[in-house]
């Protein structure tokens, strides 16, 4: 027999086997939902974890209120607050306070210093002890932020300045 017709024969061997054992179709692939952002605190009263869209919507803010702010644990080194707004804070600074924000719901002008810059909804700001800060609504609904104040805050410190 030639090379030629033994090479053909081989090839046609091989091909028959593989035809035989067809390569496993790989599963197809499930696609998970990427989990929630979430507020994971380890506070001294315990640990605390929640959805952030949860968080927006654990007390909607009364009608009549322009404002609300509600703290949701401390420690000693600092303070957790959820804050509702449904137009606009006063300009104000704290002199012995810095803040961070996380917006969670809503958008604005946020004003840091001289300077104010549009903001959206995961947005996350830092505030110096004496900066002049306010925030004003711009979404057409109550925007809710989370706010984290170092040292622990004494709802003293807070000081309304000139526009």
């Amino acid at each position: 027999m030639s090379r030629a017709l033994r090479a053909l024969g081989a090839l046609v061997v091989a091909s028959l086997v593989g035809c035989a054992h067809p390569a496993p179709k790989p599963a197809p692939r499930v696609e998970k939902a990427p989990p929630p952002a979430v507020l994971d605190a380890l506070f001294p009263t315990g640990r605390k974890t929640e959805a952030l869209a949860a968080l927006a919507d654990t007390e909607p803010l009364p009608s009549a209120e322009g404002f609300k702010i509600r703290e949701i644990g401390r420690d000693k080194h600092s303070s957790h607050h959820l804050v509702w707004i449904r137009d606009r804070e006063t300009p104000h600074r704290h002199d012995r306070h810095d803040l961070f924000v996380v917006m969670l719901r809503g958008s604005g002008m946020m004003r840091l210093g001289n300077e104010e810059r549009p903001i959206g909804q995961g947005s996350i700001l830092y505030v110096p002890r004496g900066t002049v800060h306010a925030f004003r609504n711009t979404s057409g609904d109550v925007a809710v932020s989370y706010a984290i104040y170092v040292p622990p805050f004494d709802g003293k410190d807070r000081i309304e300045v000139q526009r």
